[in-house]
Protein backbone atom coordinates (compact mmCIF):
# COMPACT_ATOMS: atom_id res chain seq x y z
CA UNK A 1 0.00 0.00 0.00
CA UNK A 2 2.97 2.43 0.63
CA UNK A 3 4.47 1.56 -3.19
CA UNK A 4 1.30 2.46 -4.20
CA UNK A 5 0.75 5.68 -2.37
CA UNK A 6 4.39 6.67 -3.43
CA UNK A 7 3.55 6.27 -6.91
CA UNK A 8 0.33 8.02 -7.12
CA UNK A 9 2.20 11.44 -5.13
CA UNK A 10 4.93 10.89 -7.40
CA UNK A 11 2.60 10.70 -10.73
CA UNK A 12 0.40 13.81 -9.07
CA UNK A 13 2.97 15.99 -9.47
CA UNK A 14 4.64 15.12 -12.91
CA UNK A 15 1.38 15.75 -13.89
CA UNK A 16 1.10 19.24 -11.97
CA UNK A 17 4.84 19.95 -12.94
CA UNK A 18 4.55 19.45 -17.33
CA UNK A 19 0.50 20.18 -16.91
CA UNK A 20 0.36 22.12 -20.70
CA UNK A 21 -0.80 25.90 -20.78
CA UNK A 22 -4.93 25.54 -20.34
CA UNK A 23 -6.96 27.03 -23.86
CA UNK A 24 -7.64 30.33 -22.55
CA UNK A 25 -6.40 32.57 -19.87
CA UNK A 26 -8.99 31.35 -17.68
CA UNK A 27 -8.34 27.91 -17.33
CA UNK A 28 -10.74 25.99 -18.90
CA UNK A 29 -9.37 22.80 -19.60
CA UNK A 30 -5.75 21.33 -18.98
CA UNK A 31 -3.77 18.37 -20.58
CA UNK A 32 -1.04 16.39 -18.62
CA UNK A 33 1.00 13.57 -20.02
CA UNK A 34 -0.20 10.14 -18.50
CA UNK A 35 2.03 7.76 -20.17
CA UNK A 36 3.84 7.29 -23.46
CA UNK A 37 0.62 6.75 -25.48
CA UNK A 38 -1.71 8.76 -23.74
CA UNK A 39 -2.68 12.26 -22.33
CA UNK A 40 -5.04 12.70 -19.62
CA UNK A 41 -7.30 15.82 -20.41
CA UNK A 42 -9.53 17.38 -17.48
CA UNK A 43 -12.13 19.81 -18.46
CA UNK A 44 -13.10 22.31 -15.74
CA UNK A 45 -15.91 23.68 -16.52
CA UNK A 46 -18.19 20.36 -17.20
CA UNK A 47 -16.19 18.48 -14.50
CA UNK A 48 -14.75 15.73 -16.58
CA UNK A 49 -11.81 13.50 -17.38
CA UNK A 50 -11.09 11.56 -20.12
CA UNK A 51 -7.96 9.69 -21.63
CA UNK A 52 -6.94 10.82 -25.08
CA UNK A 53 -4.32 10.03 -27.37
CA UNK A 54 -0.66 11.55 -27.21
CA UNK A 55 -0.41 15.31 -28.71
CA UNK A 56 -4.07 15.51 -29.82
CA UNK A 57 -5.17 19.03 -30.45
CA UNK A 58 -7.87 20.30 -27.47
CA UNK A 59 -9.79 23.29 -28.32
CA UNK A 60 -12.93 24.73 -26.54
CA UNK A 61 -15.58 26.73 -28.20
CA UNK A 62 -15.94 30.16 -26.68
CA UNK A 63 -19.25 29.48 -24.49
CA UNK A 64 -17.39 26.63 -23.62
CA UNK A 65 -19.92 24.18 -24.59
CA UNK A 66 -17.78 22.14 -26.74
CA UNK A 67 -14.15 20.45 -26.17
CA UNK A 68 -12.58 19.04 -29.22
CA UNK A 69 -9.93 16.45 -29.35
CA UNK A 70 -8.62 15.87 -33.03
CA UNK A 71 -6.00 13.66 -33.40
CA UNK A 72 -4.32 11.75 -37.39
CA UNK A 73 -7.59 12.43 -39.32
CA UNK A 74 -10.33 11.81 -36.77
CA UNK A 75 -11.86 14.50 -34.71
CA UNK A 76 -14.45 13.98 -31.61
CA UNK A 77 -16.59 16.34 -29.90
CA UNK A 78 -17.76 15.68 -25.80
CA UNK A 79 -20.89 17.80 -25.16
CA UNK A 80 -22.05 17.58 -21.31
CA UNK A 81 -25.77 18.49 -21.76
CA UNK A 82 -27.41 19.38 -17.96
CA UNK A 83 -31.29 19.73 -18.27
CA UNK A 84 -31.83 21.02 -15.02
CA UNK A 85 -34.32 23.87 -15.31
CA UNK A 86 -34.83 23.68 -18.73
CA UNK A 87 -37.85 21.93 -20.65
CA UNK A 88 -36.68 18.57 -21.57
CA UNK A 89 -35.40 15.22 -20.13
CA UNK A 90 -32.54 13.05 -21.04
CA UNK A 91 -35.07 10.71 -22.59
CA UNK A 92 -36.35 13.72 -24.84
CA UNK A 93 -32.93 14.54 -25.66
CA UNK A 94 -31.46 11.12 -26.86
CA UNK A 95 -34.90 11.07 -28.92
CA UNK A 96 -35.17 14.05 -30.47
CA UNK A 97 -31.61 13.70 -31.46
CA UNK A 98 -31.75 10.51 -32.94
CA UNK A 99 -35.14 11.43 -34.77
CA UNK A 100 -32.79 14.21 -36.32
CA UNK A 101 -30.45 12.01 -37.62
CA UNK A 102 -32.76 8.86 -38.68
CA UNK A 103 -35.34 11.26 -40.42
CA UNK A 104 -32.13 12.40 -42.75
CA UNK A 105 -31.03 8.62 -43.84
CA UNK A 106 -31.64 9.15 -47.55
CA UNK A 107 -28.57 10.92 -47.13
CA UNK A 108 -26.21 8.76 -45.04
CA UNK A 109 -25.40 4.67 -45.09
CA UNK A 110 -26.65 4.08 -41.70
CA UNK A 111 -24.14 1.67 -40.31
CA UNK A 112 -25.71 1.13 -37.04
CA UNK A 113 -28.30 2.49 -34.64
CA UNK A 114 -28.62 0.36 -31.25
CA UNK A 115 -26.97 -0.08 -27.73
CA UNK A 116 -23.21 -0.05 -27.64
CA UNK A 117 -21.56 -1.69 -24.68
CA UNK A 118 -18.35 0.45 -22.95
CA UNK A 119 -16.12 0.20 -19.62
CA UNK A 120 -18.78 2.80 -18.04
CA UNK A 121 -21.63 1.00 -19.50
CA UNK A 122 -23.94 0.97 -22.40
CA UNK A 123 -24.87 4.05 -25.20
CA UNK A 124 -26.87 4.35 -27.47
CA UNK A 125 -24.82 4.72 -31.00
CA UNK A 126 -25.64 5.44 -34.28
CA UNK A 127 -22.67 5.09 -36.79
CA UNK A 128 -22.93 6.49 -40.65
CA UNK A 129 -20.99 7.58 -43.56
CA UNK A 130 -22.16 10.42 -46.05
CA UNK A 131 -20.40 11.20 -49.38
CA UNK A 132 -17.15 13.22 -49.53
CA UNK A 133 -17.63 16.77 -50.15
CA UNK A 134 -15.17 17.83 -52.51
CA UNK A 135 -15.05 21.16 -51.87
CA UNK A 136 -14.64 20.70 -48.02
CA UNK A 137 -10.98 20.15 -47.27
CA UNK A 138 -9.89 16.95 -45.69
CA UNK A 139 -13.77 16.36 -45.21
CA UNK A 140 -14.51 13.95 -42.49
CA UNK A 141 -18.08 11.81 -43.77
CA UNK A 142 -17.01 9.20 -41.41
CA UNK A 143 -19.51 9.68 -38.21
CA UNK A 144 -20.08 7.96 -34.82
CA UNK A 145 -22.65 9.67 -32.26
CA UNK A 146 -22.55 8.13 -28.59
CA UNK A 147 -25.47 9.17 -25.78
CA UNK A 148 -25.30 8.56 -22.73
CA UNK A 149 -27.26 9.40 -19.08
CA UNK A 150 -24.75 10.45 -16.12
CA UNK A 151 -27.97 10.81 -13.87
CA UNK A 152 -28.49 13.93 -11.55
CA UNK A 153 -30.31 15.41 -15.33
CA UNK A 154 -26.81 15.45 -17.20
CA UNK A 155 -25.73 13.43 -19.83
CA UNK A 156 -22.72 13.01 -22.46
CA UNK A 157 -22.87 13.07 -26.06
CA UNK A 158 -19.73 12.38 -28.20
CA UNK A 159 -20.00 12.99 -32.05
CA UNK A 160 -16.75 11.47 -33.82
CA UNK A 161 -16.40 11.77 -37.61
CA UNK A 162 -13.25 10.97 -39.58
CA UNK A 163 -11.85 11.38 -43.13
CA UNK A 164 -11.59 7.43 -43.40
CA UNK A 165 -13.37 4.36 -41.21
CA UNK A 166 -13.64 5.27 -37.66
CA UNK A 167 -11.07 3.01 -35.29
CA UNK A 168 -14.01 1.88 -33.31
CA UNK A 169 -11.62 -0.07 -30.83
CA UNK A 170 -9.64 3.36 -30.29
CA UNK A 171 -12.68 5.63 -29.73
CA UNK A 172 -14.32 2.75 -27.25
CA UNK A 173 -11.12 2.74 -25.51
CA UNK A 174 -11.17 6.14 -24.78
CA UNK A 175 -14.90 6.99 -24.53
CA UNK A 176 -13.98 4.04 -21.68
CA UNK A 177 -11.78 6.00 -19.47
CA UNK A 178 -14.69 9.06 -19.04
CA UNK A 179 -15.01 10.57 -15.59
CA UNK A 180 -17.07 13.10 -13.80
CA UNK A 181 -14.19 13.31 -10.96
CA UNK A 182 -13.02 16.97 -11.48
CA UNK A 183 -14.18 19.89 -9.88
CA UNK A 184 -15.61 22.47 -11.43
CA UNK A 185 -14.36 26.43 -11.98
CA UNK A 186 -16.66 29.29 -13.59
CA UNK A 187 -15.12 30.17 -16.41
CA UNK A 188 -15.76 33.51 -18.18
CA UNK A 189 -16.89 33.63 -21.98
CA UNK A 190 -14.10 34.85 -24.26
CA UNK A 191 -16.18 37.87 -26.51
CA UNK A 192 -15.68 37.15 -30.05
CA UNK A 193 -14.05 40.83 -31.40
CA UNK A 194 -14.89 43.46 -33.62
CA UNK A 195 -13.06 43.09 -37.00
CA UNK A 196 -13.00 46.43 -38.23
CA UNK A 197 -12.73 49.72 -37.09
CA UNK A 198 -12.81 52.90 -38.56
CA UNK A 199 -12.03 56.75 -38.34
CA UNK A 200 -14.77 59.33 -38.36
CA UNK A 201 -14.65 59.63 -42.24
CA UNK A 202 -15.28 56.02 -42.87
CA UNK A 203 -11.81 55.26 -43.72
CA UNK A 204 -10.56 51.75 -42.09
CA UNK A 205 -8.06 51.41 -39.73
CA UNK A 206 -8.34 47.37 -39.43
CA UNK A 207 -10.10 45.04 -41.20
CA UNK A 208 -10.00 43.35 -44.13
CA UNK A 209 -10.48 45.86 -47.11
CA UNK A 210 -13.98 47.80 -48.21
CA UNK A 211 -14.76 50.46 -50.93
CA UNK A 212 -15.14 53.66 -49.74
CA UNK A 213 -19.21 53.50 -49.61
CA UNK A 214 -19.17 50.32 -47.81
CA UNK A 215 -16.66 51.86 -45.10
CA UNK A 216 -18.98 54.94 -44.80
CA UNK A 217 -22.26 53.30 -44.17
CA UNK A 218 -20.80 50.83 -42.07
CA UNK A 219 -19.25 53.77 -39.50
CA UNK A 220 -22.19 55.97 -40.24
CA UNK A 221 -25.04 52.93 -39.31
CA UNK A 222 -23.11 50.54 -37.47
CA UNK A 223 -20.04 52.40 -35.15
CA UNK A 224 -21.84 55.62 -34.44
CA UNK A 225 -24.66 56.56 -31.73
CA UNK A 226 -27.83 57.67 -33.12
CA UNK A 227 -31.72 56.39 -33.66
CA UNK A 228 -32.05 52.86 -34.81
CA UNK A 229 -31.76 52.84 -38.91
CA UNK A 230 -34.73 50.81 -40.10
CA UNK A 231 -35.91 48.85 -42.74
CA UNK A 232 -38.26 46.83 -44.05
CA UNK A 233 -39.01 43.68 -46.41
CA UNK A 234 -41.75 43.43 -48.67
CA UNK A 235 -42.11 40.71 -51.50
CA UNK A 236 -40.98 41.27 -54.84
CA UNK A 237 -40.46 45.51 -53.53
CA UNK A 238 -38.88 46.48 -56.98
CA UNK A 239 -41.64 45.46 -58.55
CA UNK A 240 -44.56 47.54 -56.98
CA UNK A 241 -45.37 50.82 -54.94
CA UNK A 242 -45.94 48.56 -51.42
CA UNK A 243 -42.84 50.08 -49.93
CA UNK A 244 -43.42 53.53 -51.39
CA UNK A 245 -46.75 53.66 -50.22
CA UNK A 246 -45.98 52.46 -46.44
CA UNK A 247 -43.37 55.23 -46.10
CA UNK A 248 -45.85 58.41 -47.50
CA UNK A 249 -47.75 56.63 -44.85
CA UNK A 250 -45.67 56.75 -42.33
CA UNK A 251 -43.88 60.10 -43.58
CA UNK A 252 -40.12 58.45 -43.21
CA UNK A 253 -38.40 56.58 -45.68
CA UNK A 254 -37.03 52.94 -45.21
CA UNK A 255 -32.68 52.62 -45.05
CA UNK A 256 -33.07 48.78 -45.83
CA UNK A 257 -35.00 46.23 -47.96
CA UNK A 258 -34.90 42.74 -47.52
CA UNK A 259 -34.10 40.38 -50.41
CA UNK A 260 -34.71 36.26 -49.65
CA UNK A 261 -32.82 34.22 -52.29
CA UNK A 262 -32.69 30.69 -52.94
CA UNK A 263 -31.84 28.41 -56.03
CA UNK A 264 -35.26 28.74 -56.99
CA UNK A 265 -34.63 32.06 -58.38
CA UNK A 266 -32.87 33.94 -60.67
CA UNK A 267 -29.71 35.58 -59.47
CA UNK A 268 -31.27 38.70 -62.02
CA UNK A 269 -33.34 39.57 -59.41
CA UNK A 270 -30.58 40.61 -56.77
CA UNK A 271 -29.21 43.07 -59.50
CA UNK A 272 -33.06 44.61 -59.97
CA UNK A 273 -33.34 44.38 -56.00
CA UNK A 274 -30.05 46.76 -55.76
CA UNK A 275 -30.59 48.94 -58.59
CA UNK A 276 -34.26 50.24 -56.80
CA UNK A 277 -31.84 50.67 -53.77
CA UNK A 278 -29.78 52.96 -55.63
CA UNK A 279 -32.56 54.62 -57.00
CA UNK A 280 -34.06 54.89 -53.80
CA UNK A 281 -31.08 55.77 -51.80
CA UNK A 282 -31.64 52.18 -49.45
CA UNK A 283 -29.17 49.64 -49.00
CA UNK A 284 -30.33 46.09 -49.35
CA UNK A 285 -30.21 42.82 -47.09
CA UNK A 286 -29.38 40.11 -49.24
CA UNK A 287 -30.58 36.42 -47.66
CA UNK A 288 -29.17 33.22 -48.98
CA UNK A 289 -31.16 30.05 -47.84
CA UNK A 290 -30.60 26.69 -49.15
CA UNK A 291 -33.65 24.12 -48.90
CA UNK A 292 -34.41 20.19 -49.24
CA UNK A 293 -35.70 18.68 -52.34
CA UNK A 294 -36.67 15.36 -52.69
CA UNK A 295 -35.07 14.42 -50.04
CA UNK A 296 -31.63 15.49 -50.90
CA UNK A 297 -30.34 18.37 -48.64
CA UNK A 298 -28.92 21.47 -51.33
CA UNK A 299 -25.87 22.17 -48.48
CA UNK A 300 -24.36 18.99 -49.72
CA UNK A 301 -24.67 19.95 -53.15
CA UNK A 302 -23.13 23.50 -52.53
CA UNK A 303 -19.93 21.59 -50.83
CA UNK A 304 -19.77 19.09 -53.38
CA UNK A 305 -19.23 22.04 -55.82
CA UNK A 306 -22.44 21.18 -58.01
CA UNK A 307 -23.42 25.29 -57.41
CA UNK A 308 -20.21 27.15 -57.85
CA UNK A 309 -21.89 29.03 -61.41
CA UNK A 310 -24.53 30.40 -59.44
CA UNK A 311 -22.70 31.49 -56.59
CA UNK A 312 -19.47 33.39 -58.97
CA UNK A 313 -22.76 34.72 -60.81
CA UNK A 314 -24.05 36.36 -57.73
CA UNK A 315 -21.13 37.80 -56.33
CA UNK A 316 -19.97 39.20 -59.86
CA UNK A 317 -23.50 41.12 -59.97
CA UNK A 318 -22.81 42.30 -56.10
CA UNK A 319 -19.08 43.26 -57.70
CA UNK A 320 -20.72 45.37 -60.96
CA UNK A 321 -23.16 47.04 -58.66
CA UNK A 322 -20.76 48.62 -56.46
CA UNK A 323 -22.88 49.50 -53.65
CA UNK A 324 -23.19 48.60 -50.02
CA UNK A 325 -24.67 45.14 -49.83
CA UNK A 326 -25.79 43.22 -46.40
CA UNK A 327 -25.02 39.78 -46.96
CA UNK A 328 -26.81 36.93 -44.72
CA UNK A 329 -25.88 33.65 -45.38
CA UNK A 330 -27.90 30.86 -43.96
CA UNK A 331 -29.82 32.64 -41.60
CA UNK A 332 -31.55 31.30 -38.35
CA UNK A 333 -29.06 27.97 -38.89
CA UNK A 334 -29.69 27.05 -35.41
CA UNK A 335 -33.16 26.34 -35.91
CA UNK A 336 -34.30 22.66 -37.07
CA UNK A 337 -36.94 24.02 -39.55
CA UNK A 338 -33.47 24.92 -41.62
CA UNK A 339 -31.74 22.26 -44.00
CA UNK A 340 -28.59 23.86 -42.87
CA UNK A 341 -29.17 23.25 -39.17
CA UNK A 342 -26.73 20.76 -37.69
CA UNK A 343 -30.26 18.92 -36.52
CA UNK A 344 -30.44 18.33 -40.20
CA UNK A 345 -26.97 18.01 -41.64
CA UNK A 346 -25.69 14.80 -39.02
CA UNK A 347 -26.05 16.85 -35.79
CA UNK A 348 -22.38 18.37 -37.44
CA UNK A 349 -22.15 22.35 -36.82
CA UNK A 350 -19.73 21.98 -39.40
CA UNK A 351 -21.33 21.53 -42.15
CA UNK A 352 -22.96 25.01 -41.67
CA UNK A 353 -19.72 26.92 -41.16
CA UNK A 354 -18.05 24.99 -44.28
CA UNK A 355 -20.64 26.35 -46.16
CA UNK A 356 -20.85 29.83 -44.90
CA UNK A 357 -16.54 30.29 -45.69
CA UNK A 358 -17.26 28.21 -48.28
CA UNK A 359 -19.65 31.21 -50.46
CA UNK A 360 -17.44 33.82 -48.44
CA UNK A 361 -14.05 32.64 -50.02
CA UNK A 362 -15.88 32.78 -53.56
CA UNK A 363 -16.70 36.15 -53.18
CA UNK A 364 -13.47 37.12 -51.94
CA UNK A 365 -12.29 35.27 -55.72
CA UNK A 366 -15.23 37.25 -57.25
CA UNK A 367 -13.92 40.44 -55.93
CA UNK A 368 -17.58 41.16 -54.43
CA UNK A 369 -16.79 41.61 -50.53
CA UNK A 370 -15.59 45.24 -50.52
CA UNK A 371 -19.19 45.99 -51.18
CA UNK A 372 -20.45 43.40 -48.57
CA UNK A 373 -21.31 43.60 -44.95
CA UNK A 374 -21.65 40.43 -43.62
CA UNK A 375 -24.18 39.46 -40.90
CA UNK A 376 -23.98 36.29 -38.82
CA UNK A 377 -27.65 35.71 -37.82
CA UNK A 378 -28.85 32.90 -35.73
CA UNK A 379 -31.87 32.62 -34.23
CA UNK A 380 -32.66 34.23 -30.75
CA UNK A 381 -33.44 30.98 -29.13
CA UNK A 382 -32.23 27.85 -30.13
CA UNK A 383 -34.44 25.20 -31.25
CA UNK A 384 -33.51 22.46 -29.96
CA UNK A 385 -32.29 23.84 -26.95
CA UNK A 386 -29.33 21.51 -26.95
CA UNK A 387 -25.47 22.61 -27.01
CA UNK A 388 -24.42 21.31 -30.41
CA UNK A 389 -27.20 23.17 -31.85
CA UNK A 390 -26.18 26.76 -29.78
CA UNK A 391 -25.47 29.53 -31.85
CA UNK A 392 -21.70 29.62 -30.93
CA UNK A 393 -21.73 26.28 -32.49
CA UNK A 394 -22.03 27.79 -35.94
CA UNK A 395 -19.60 31.10 -35.68
CA UNK A 396 -17.75 31.61 -38.56
CA UNK A 397 -14.25 33.04 -38.25
CA UNK A 398 -14.43 36.15 -36.76
CA UNK A 399 -13.11 38.32 -39.32
CA UNK A 400 -15.38 37.03 -41.88
CA UNK A 401 -18.73 38.94 -40.38
CA UNK A 402 -19.49 42.46 -39.56
CA UNK A 403 -21.99 42.23 -37.82
CA UNK A 404 -24.41 40.07 -35.43
CA UNK A 405 -27.70 39.75 -36.53
CA UNK A 406 -30.78 39.61 -33.54
CA UNK A 407 -33.91 37.59 -34.69
CA UNK A 408 -36.81 37.07 -32.54
CA UNK A 409 -40.71 37.83 -33.35
CA UNK A 410 -43.75 37.84 -31.39
CA UNK A 411 -45.81 35.01 -32.69
CA UNK A 412 -48.67 35.66 -31.05
CA UNK A 413 -51.18 32.84 -29.94
CA UNK A 414 -52.53 31.96 -33.21
CA UNK A 415 -50.90 28.24 -32.08
CA UNK A 416 -51.64 26.67 -28.91
CA UNK A 417 -47.97 26.41 -28.00
CA UNK A 418 -46.70 30.05 -28.41
CA UNK A 419 -47.40 33.14 -26.36
CA UNK A 420 -47.82 36.92 -26.88
CA UNK A 421 -44.49 38.51 -25.38
CA UNK A 422 -43.55 41.72 -25.34
CA UNK A 423 -40.24 43.47 -27.51
CA UNK A 424 -38.58 42.88 -23.23
CA UNK A 425 -39.72 39.67 -23.08
CA UNK A 426 -38.31 38.97 -26.31
CA UNK A 427 -35.00 41.12 -26.85
CA UNK A 428 -33.78 42.08 -22.87
CA UNK A 429 -32.03 38.47 -22.17
CA UNK A 430 -30.66 38.30 -26.11
CA UNK A 431 -29.38 41.39 -25.84
CA UNK A 432 -27.70 41.13 -23.00
CA UNK A 433 -26.37 37.52 -23.64
CA UNK A 434 -24.80 39.11 -26.46
CA UNK A 435 -22.97 41.91 -25.33
CA UNK A 436 -21.13 39.30 -23.25
CA UNK A 437 -20.75 37.47 -26.40
CA UNK A 438 -20.14 39.68 -29.11
CA UNK A 439 -17.65 42.86 -29.61
CA UNK A 440 -19.76 43.77 -33.02
CA UNK A 441 -22.41 46.12 -34.09
CA UNK A 442 -25.83 44.22 -33.79
CA UNK A 443 -29.38 44.57 -35.77
CA UNK A 444 -32.49 42.90 -35.94
CA UNK A 445 -32.26 41.66 -39.14
CA UNK A 446 -35.61 40.70 -38.91
CA UNK A 447 -38.79 40.73 -37.07
CA UNK A 448 -42.48 41.70 -36.50
CA UNK A 449 -45.17 41.63 -34.23
CA UNK A 450 -48.65 39.35 -34.88
CA UNK A 451 -52.18 40.63 -34.54
CA UNK A 452 -53.56 37.23 -32.53
CA UNK A 453 -52.98 37.71 -28.59
CA UNK A 454 -52.69 41.25 -27.98
CA UNK A 455 -52.81 44.51 -28.82
CA UNK A 456 -50.22 44.78 -31.80
CA UNK A 457 -50.57 48.59 -31.93
CA UNK A 458 -49.65 49.05 -28.17
CA UNK A 459 -46.87 46.67 -28.59
CA UNK A 460 -45.28 48.87 -31.29
CA UNK A 461 -44.99 51.88 -29.27
CA UNK A 462 -43.74 50.15 -26.23
CA UNK A 463 -40.49 48.12 -29.23
CA UNK A 464 -40.53 51.81 -30.67
CA UNK A 465 -39.83 53.82 -27.18
CA UNK A 466 -37.58 51.25 -26.27
CA UNK A 467 -35.54 50.40 -28.57
CA UNK A 468 -33.15 53.31 -29.03
CA UNK A 469 -33.12 53.44 -25.38
CA UNK A 470 -32.63 50.18 -23.72
CA UNK A 471 -30.87 48.75 -26.43
CA UNK A 472 -28.27 51.36 -27.81
CA UNK A 473 -26.23 48.60 -29.90
CA UNK A 474 -28.53 47.42 -31.84
CA UNK A 475 -28.34 49.76 -35.03
CA UNK A 476 -30.80 48.73 -37.35
CA UNK A 477 -34.06 46.95 -37.35
CA UNK A 478 -35.92 45.72 -40.29
CA UNK A 479 -39.75 44.55 -39.99
CA UNK A 480 -41.18 41.58 -41.84
CA UNK A 481 -44.01 42.82 -43.69
CA UNK A 482 -45.75 39.50 -44.67
CA UNK A 483 -48.71 36.56 -43.14
CA UNK A 484 -47.32 32.99 -42.28
CA UNK A 485 -49.42 30.55 -42.92
CA UNK A 486 -50.43 27.37 -41.63
CA UNK A 487 -50.66 24.11 -42.80
CA UNK A 488 -53.90 24.47 -44.73
CA UNK A 489 -53.39 28.00 -45.89
CA UNK A 490 -55.08 30.18 -43.53
CA UNK A 491 -52.94 33.27 -42.14
CA UNK A 492 -51.82 32.25 -38.98
CA UNK A 493 -48.96 35.08 -38.01
CA UNK A 494 -50.30 38.28 -39.15
CA UNK A 495 -46.79 40.42 -39.49
CA UNK A 496 -48.43 43.04 -41.66
CA UNK A 497 -47.22 46.97 -40.28
CA UNK A 498 -50.60 48.13 -42.05
CA UNK A 499 -52.81 45.43 -39.93
CA UNK A 500 -54.29 47.08 -37.99
CA UNK A 501 -53.52 50.28 -39.88
CA UNK A 502 -52.93 52.19 -36.53
CA UNK A 503 -49.47 50.59 -36.69
CA UNK A 504 -48.51 52.87 -39.18
CA UNK A 505 -49.29 56.11 -36.94
CA UNK A 506 -47.12 54.59 -34.42
CA UNK A 507 -44.30 54.36 -36.50
CA UNK A 508 -45.25 58.02 -38.40
CA UNK A 509 -44.97 59.23 -34.62
CA UNK A 510 -41.67 57.76 -33.70
CA UNK A 511 -39.43 57.38 -36.32
CA UNK A 512 -38.08 60.41 -38.90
Amino acid sequence: MRVNKLRGIVLFLFMALFLTKPASAEGAFGVAPLNTNKDLLKNYVDGYSIHIPKNSKVTCDGNYYKTEITYADTSVKVFIEDSTGKNFSFADYEYYSLKGLRDNQSEYEVLYDGVQPTAIGDFHAYQFNRQKLSRVPNDKNHYLIMIKELGNNRSVTFMIKSESAINKSEVLSMVGTFKTDVEKKNVEIVPVKQSITTDSRGNIQAGRTLSAKTAQLYYNDFLTNGNTKWGIFVQDFWRNTTMSDIENKIDSKFSYALLYHSFSFNNEQIREAIDYCKTWNKSLELTFQTDKVDGKNQIYSVLNGERDDYFREMAKIIKEEEHPTLFRIGNEMNGDWCSYSAWNTGLDSDIYTSFYEYIYKIFEEEGANPYILYVFNPNGRNFPNFKYNDESMYRPKEDHYDILGLTLYNTGTYYSDELWESFDQLYTKLYNDSLKMYEKPMMITEFACSTTGGDKVEWTRDMLQKLNTKYPKIKVAIWFNGTDLDASGNPARVYKIDEPAEVLDVFRAYIK
